[in-house]
């Protein structure tokens, strides 16, 4: 038998199914090779990936995928839409049928009570009220049958007479019938009857008794006792319990379980229209879903093509952006459009306020020149000339490599100019170093060779002078003769030894200088000769500098040699200033010394750390070369910056010493 659930509620709510450029133009860019070769490259990387995306984007497998899942969304839909639609008719015929069984129940003990206050000792048995209420509610054209039938499945009451007493199997609720949670205590299933074809057969446990109140009450005993009954139901103490009766006809120990069977037709004929409804709405759902996806492919593939545009422009940007190359570019019409970043950092000035302008009002006249008219060039002639530029920019002088490029476009017109420019200044600076360490190379294996073969005659020349001296008498000529020749003597042996100092590595005492008092010490060593020729001299040091690593004896010399160099380059008096600080990676500790005389000449700054090369009447030459090997060997660097009239900048950078752990 059918599972039983409790009876459904009247107010159910209602069930609800979830338901190129401006010209149109190609352009073409004459650059150098190395240029052309990395935009080759990022343009190939660039439609490797376009490639790939295209193909992912148009993939047969991906095509598949996405028509399956449609399809499967689809037919979920469907399906789901077809099982919402049954339940709810499957819902809608349980709920008449309880409906049937209540006004069944209710219909027969009214008639029942009525009967009994006609005539308490002569009324109709119980089962007579039933078979008229049931022969009155199967008159509804939808109700198929109405019975009440035993546990065993003979028949009590029947909408057929006929069947009144038989045995009807079919009629007994089974254990696989279905069950409905909106209602409970019934059970029902579908099936074919012979007599009756399709029926929507539900079953519900019929109670053979009813509760009431008080005693069925005829008229006279109502009138004999209705001063009792007043006082108990004015007093609800006084009130009897409930009663339970049994009417005759159902035995009390009995179960017994009232069947409705419902016709199936209008329930068929309404789920079919329902299957063709769900099935025309999922084929129009399936045709826009792949017209839809097809529309996609063809919106795409016009999206890519003029994406392709942007995306192009928007690797060239970014490859302008990157390059290490200053990039300068104008258009037909001589402004400027194209301003990077190293150009900006070379000169100084954001893109903002380059863009739009003309290059002869921001430029360096140096740079400026290579956009006027005459250096237009052919538009067939391609551009492979380097131009070397020496600029002062931000106080420091810059090599710069230039390379002017025009831009044709395919029908061969002028579209611009553009201007690459390569900061050379640490390569130009790199190779005067190789020069300078060739050229001390040199000099260091002539001095050795030099020493050994000098240095001997100049011990006997000395020794046969000291000699001469002591033979000859106190003040006469001949001494003060060989007393000349000794001095001699001796600076040769002097410069000799300077000499020797280019081939042999000098044994340094390293610890931690402080760099400034070692200055302020040379400050006051030179402060005499700086008042006699009218120099004011000036220390400015950072707060918090650091020591540096290196010999104080051999730093002193350097730091002495670079200040009597500038003091005798004022003769007519000036400044002579000194600046120190730390560098901003806090590696190193730099000393500007500064003086305002005349000055070097620019054909002669290759050539200031030359040995023996000097511009001063009384100079050796030899006092810039060896503080240049002095701070090389303290792992440092020495700079000279020098303008005609205006002064020279000395720079030396030396290695921080910072204390251990």
């Amino acid at each position: 038998m059918g599972k039983m659930y409790p009876e459904p509620d009247d107010h159910q709510p209602e069930l609800v199914p979830a338901g190129v450029n401006g010209r149109g133009r190609r352009s073409r860019l004459i650059a150098p090779g190395a240029v052309l070769a990395e935009e080759k490259r990022m343009k190939t990387r660039f439609w490797q990936r376009f490639n790939t995306q295209s193909s992912w984007a148009s993939s047969p497998w991906l095509l598949a995928s996405a028509a399956g899942l449609l399809l499967m969304i689809v037919v979920t839909f469907a399906f789901h839409n077809h099982r919402l639609e049954e339940r709810l008719m499957t819902n809608a015929m349980l709920q008449k049928a309880a409906t049937l069984m209540r006004v069944l129940h209710s219909g027969a003990r009214a008639s029942y009570f009525n009967d009994l206050k006609k005539d308490f000792g002569n009324n109709d048995s119980w089962l007579v009220h039933i078979q008229r209420v049931i022969d009155h509610l199967v008159e509804d054209p939808e109700v198929t049958f109405i019975a009440l039938v035993d546990a065993k499945g003979k028949v009590i009451a029947h909408s057929s007479h006929a069947q009144i007493g038989s045995n009807a199997p079919y009629l007994i609720a089974a254990q696989e019938d279905g069950e409905m949670e909106e209602h409970p205590r019934l059970a029902y299933r579908i099936e074919s009857i012979h007599d009756f074809g399709r029926v929507f057969t539900v079953f519900r446990n019929f109670p053979p008794a009813f509760p009431t109140m008080a005693p069925v009450l005829v008229k006279p005993t109502f009138e004999r006792h209705k001063e009792f009954l007043g006082q108990a139901f004015r007093n609800p103490g006084n009130r009897l319990p409930p009663l339970r009766i049994f009417p005759e006809g159902l035995s009390p120990d009995g179960q017994y379980f009232a069947v409705v069977g419902l016709d199936m037709k209008d329930f068929d004929r309404t789920l079919g229209r329902l299957r063709m409804q769900i099935f025309m709405l999922s084929l129009a759902m399936l045709l826009v879903g792949f017209g839809g996806w097809f529309s996609l492919l063809a919106v795409q593939g016009y999206r890519v093509s003029q994406k392709t545009l942007e995306d192009i422009q928007a690797f060239t940007s970014l490859l302008i952006a990157k390059l290490p190359v200053g990039v300068i570019a104008t258009d037909t019409t001589g402004r400027i459009t194209t301003w990077n970043r190293a150009m900006a950092l070379l000169i100084g000035l954001d893109r903002v306020d380059t863009v739009g302008r003309r290059p002869q009002e921001i430029l360096p006249e140096q740079l400026a020149v290579f956009f006027s008219p005459e250096k237009l060039v052919d538009d067939h002639q391609e551009i492979s000339a380097e131009h070397g530029v020496r600029l002062i920019v931000g106080g420091r002088r810059c090599e710069l490599l230039c390379h002017p490029l025009t831009i044709i476009d395919s029908e061969q017109l002028y579209m611009g100019q553009v201007l690459l420019v390569s900061d050379v200044t640490e390569i130009k600076s790199l190779e005067q170093r190789m020069r300078e360490n060739e050229l001390m190379a040199a000099v260091g294996k002539m001095a050795g060779g030099v020493a050994h073969e000098v240095r001997n005659p100049l011990s006997s020349i000395k020794g046969l002078a000291l000699l001469l001296k002591n033979k000859f008498a106190a003040g006469s000529k001949e001494q003060d003769t060989a007393d000349l020749l000794i001095q001699e003597t001796e600076r040769m042996n002097r410069t000799i030894t300077e000499m020797l100092s280019f081939t042999r590595p000098a044994a340094l005492h390293l610890g931690r200088v402080d760099l400034a008092q070692l200055i302020r010490r040379s400050l006051e060593l030179i402060k005499a000769e700086a008042e006699e020729n009218g120099v004011e001299t000036s220390l400015e040091e950072q707060a918090g500098l650091l020591p540096v690593l290196g010999d104080a004896d051999r730093l002193q010399q350097v730091v002495m040699n670079v200040l009597l160099n500038g003091l005798q380059a004022m003769e007519q008096g000036g400044t002579l200033s000194v600046t120190l600080a730390n560098s901003v990676d806090g590696q190193s500790v730099e000393a500007r010394i500064r003086d305002t005389g005349v000055g070097i000449a620019p054909d002669l700054m290759a050539q200031v750390f030359f040995p023996y090369f000097t511009t001063k009447q009384k100079g050796t030459g030899i006092g810039l070369a060896i503080s240049q090997k002095i701070i090389i060997e303290h792992g440092g660097a020495i700079e000279l910056e020098s303008e005609p009239s205006l002064g020279t900048t000395a720079t030396i950078q030396l290695p921080a010493s910072r204390p251990e752990g």
